[in-house]
């Protein structure tokens, strides 16, 4: 059974459960109200309260009442002599077979055939009962036993009149339930319709069509549901697009170390160079090459898996930094570039993890090296700020353009599309140094340096 199907049983049996339970009490309600109204203006009712408004009339009051009723119902003499429960034949014709009360003004017993009452009526009864009105003032109440509603018997009008009003509750009944199958095979299909687009749309994707989408349209929850497919969809477009760029950039990156191994390989083997120190320097040198790729490419699995581990404890970030700064003086220097090292007293101690900050701060610094040139400034700073510690690594280098600041943090991005290794790295550095930042609770971005250049900041939130 379709989704369609079921979705239209379920609505059809709610419908008719619904229909059904209505029709049945209007009728019921409305048979038992005719009954009512049938008993309460039969010639027997209506010929006792006439009796009790002449014994009203020519007493005064209510006064006697009592001992006057089997006199005063038609038959009631016989039924007073018998006892309740006889029928119309025995008790004569017209007579009423029923027990009832009869109540002055205000609801207070006066008179009644059958069980003896306890006090005064309420007003839910008295709505129930036919007034004994005379020169249009009520001088009593007549109510007859609830249960005779039942068994009271109905003219051939008054039979013919609950048969039609049943015929009609049926009719509208059925058309009710007609009408609420079409609007409900509507409302159903405009849901299932989506859902149909959804699954095609999945299907497709599964099948490796990662640019298919599923249209949409509204605000409820099933378009809600389409715009998250949707936007799964562009995930999993962006991460294929990701892997094969990154494939392409690991080929890129294991294409130049490889290929000068290579050939300095082949020339030891060929007897063109000599197995010297020098000779083989180049080789060591990438093979070193090749290790810190692959120790980056393993360092971002791990943060992508998120067992990136973090040996997080108090730290002292300004002994950190110094420390740092001071074991980058020589490379700095060396590209003839000044280091100035700004670093506040009585910054708060943060919960890290030394040795993989220590990392972020090389990366930070790597890259500042990397594209300042020669005569320009790199400064190390922090400063305390919203709860934390503030780290900024800024320099007057070439920059870069604003539109490319949120992309510096992506793996192997560099901005230039020659991509050498001599201005580049291996474009895995301020990547690793996000996630790691990430991992501690941070964040790190980029901004340009007023007057030129490029700052790099990261904020680390203090130990509570």
């Amino acid at each position: 059974m379709s989704l369609y199907q079921k979705g239209l049983l379920a609505f059809a049996l709610v419908i008719l459960i619904a229909v059904a339970t209505v029709a049945l009490l209007v009728g019921f309600r409305t048979t038992g109200e005719f009954r009512q109204y049938a008993l309460l203006y039969s010639g027997a009712t209506q010929n006792l309260a006439a009796a009790l408004a002449d014994y009203f009339i020519l007493t005064g009051s209510w006064e006697g009442v009592q001992a006057q009723l089997p006199e005063l119902a038609p038959g009631g003499a016989a039924r007073g002599a018998q006892g309740r429960g006889r029928s119309d034949r025995d008790a004569g014709a017209g007579a009423p077979s029923w027990d009832f009360l009869v109540t002055d003004a205000q609801g207070n017993v006066v008179g009644y055939l059958g069980d003896s009452p306890a006090g005064a009526l309420s007003d839910a009864d008295l709505a129930l009962a036919l007034p004994i009105v005379i020169q249009g003032e009520v001088v009593g109440y007549l109510l007859p036993d609830q249960t005779a509603v039942h068994t009271v018997e109905l003219g051939t009008a008054e039979r013919k009149f609950l048969e039609e009003v049943w015929a009609g509750l049926g009719i509208g009944a059925g058309v009710a339930f007609l009408a609420a199958i079409l609007v409900g095979g509507v409302l159903v299909r405009g849901i299932v319709r989506p859902v149909r687009r959804l699954t095609t749309a999945a299907e497709a994707i599964a099948t490796g069509q990662l640019g298919t989408r599923a249209a949409f349209r509204g605000r409820d929850e099933v378009a809600q549901l389409g715009r998250a497919f949707n936007s799964m969809a562009e995930s999993l477009e962006r991460a294929k697009e990701a892997r094969q760029a990154q494939t392409a950039d690991i080929a890129h990156e294991l294409r130049n170390p490889l290929a000068v191994l290579q050939g300095t390989l082949e020339a030891l083997a060929d007897g063109i160079y000599e197995p010297t120190p020098e000779n083989v320097e180049p080789a060591v040198a990438q093979v070193q090459t090749l290790n810190r790729l692959v120790e980056d490419l393993r360092v971002l699995a791990l943060a992508d898996a998120g067992e990136l581990h973090l040996e997080r404890a108090p730290l002292d970030l300004r002994a950190l930094l110094e420390r740092v700064g001071r074991a980058h003086y020589a490379a700095l220097e060396e590209h003839r570039i000044t280091f100035i090292i700004d670093l506040p007293n009585g910054l708060p101690l943060v919960a890290a993890d030394a040795d993989r900050l220590a990392q972020v701060l090389t990366n930070l610094l790597s890259n500042a090296a990397r594209y300042v040139p020669a005569g320009g400034t790199v400064r190390l700073g922090a400063v305390s700020q919203d709860g934390g510690v503030l780290v900024r690594v800024s320099d007057n280098g070439v920059g870069a353009p604003p539109d490319q600041l949120p992309y510096l943090f992506e793996r192997f991005w560099r901005g230039e599309r020659s991509r050498s290794r001599a201005t580049g790295g291996s474009g895995l550095g301020l990547a690793i140094a996000r996630r790691i930042i990430e991992g501690h609770g941070g964040r790190i971005w980029a901004e340009p340096t007023p007057g030129g250049g490029l700052t790099l900041l990261f904020w680390l939130p203090e130990t509570r």
